[in-house]
């Protein structure tokens, strides 16, 4: 009997329209997913092929016991293989695969599958396919190797060394005419630790998928002198407890990503990040000069004014202090 172990994640659709000029984020009608596309023959195999898929993503989430749902994941990886060699196979949906993320470029240039295996000690490991819009098969798996990276916001990576989660939205933006995706992710590091990840896409000329790009300008903390430290990363993360809810994810009214500040609850708590919560502050990245800028106050309301509100558009009027939204990027000195 399937029994659920635990809420593995919570995948939240995104899709926005694109905008000429903007960062555009994947409408749902970028999923080119017209099964008339597919030859009888082959849509009735991927149909079969995608029972098999659906029984066996339940198992491998849901399932108590270690071995049934390890056995159930190694099983799905061959299937999978199957179903995405058939001809034309970019145009079938897999809608039955509630299990696991599918999140599609805005361009449908690719679509990305993800999904993850409970392990003992409150361990994850994480599985994905990155699949080329093509009539003839053209995928690429990818391979979870986080565990085996030490410092992972420098790193650039490949589809072989991947740095694993689950993906659930994706934007893009252009440098020299070329499409840069900014993947947004969600980890499960540890049994205490979660972490969200924006993670930078690229392809080489060979049309191999690179992961991470110096396009993340941040400031880091002061030093002791208390100047301003900036730094450029390849991929950023925000890492949490376990159970706080959290907002990582790109604004379109805004056109700049907006995420939770996360704090320790006390000052003794500093450094320990499986016990870091939201403080009730937003910071952002907004695209500039062909890098994500870091923004550190997204909104500059005050919640003790009586006269300014926390909303960006009242129903009764305008207060005396509306909330004012950056104007300008931060730039080192």
């Amino acid at each position: 009997m399937l029994k659920p172990v635990t809420l593995l994640f919570l995948i939240i659709p995104f899709w926005l329209l694109a905008q000429k000029g903007k960062p555009v984020v994947a409408p749902a009608s970028a999923a080119i997913t017209d099964n008339r596309e597919i030859g009888k023959k082959d849509l009735a195999k991927i149909r079969l092929i995608e029972d098999t898929l659906a029984r066996l993503g339940e198992e491998l989430t849901y399932d108590s016991l270690l071995s049934n749902r390890q056995k159930a994941c190694y099983a799905f990886i061959p299937s999978f293989v199957r179903a995405l060699t058939i001809e034309n196979s970019f145009y079938f949906p897999f809608d039955s695969l509630y299990t696991v993320s599918k999140i599609y470029a805005p361009d449908s240039a690719f679509r990305i599958f993800t999904w993850q295996l409970v392990l003992p000690g409150g361990k994850f490991r994480y599985f994905g396919v990155m699949q080329m819009r093509s009539s003839k098969p053209k995928f690429f798996p990818l391979h979870d190797r986080s565990d085996t990276m030490t410092y992972h916001s420098q790193r650039v990576l490949t589809n072989e060394n991947w740095y694993g989660c689950l993906y659930y939205n994706i934007v893009t933006n252009y440098v020299n005419r070329k499409p840069v995706y900014t993947l947004f992710g969600y980890e499960a590091a540890d049994l205490l630790t979660r972490r969200k990840v924006l993670e930078i896409l690229t392809f080489n000329e060979k049309g191999t998928p690179i992961f991470g790009a110096p396009v993340i300008h941040i400031k880091m903390e002061e030093d002791s002198f208390r100047n301003k430290r900036y730094d450029t990363l390849h991929r950023f993360f925000i890492e949490y407890k376990y159970n706080a809810p959290t907002v990582f994810n790109y604004d379109p009214e805004l056109q700049m990503v907006v995420f939770d500040h996360v704090a320790p609850p006390t000052d003794k708590a500093k450094g320990a990040t499986f016990s870091y919560v939201p403080d009730g502050t937003y910071e952002g990245f907004i695209w500039k000069s062909d890098k994500w800028n870091w923004v550190e106050r997204v909104f500059t309301f005050a919640i003790n004014q009586d006269n300014n509100p926390p909303v960006p558009v009242p129903l009764f009027g305008k207060p005396k202090n509306q909330p004012e939204l950056p104007k300008q990027v931060e730039t080192p000195k």
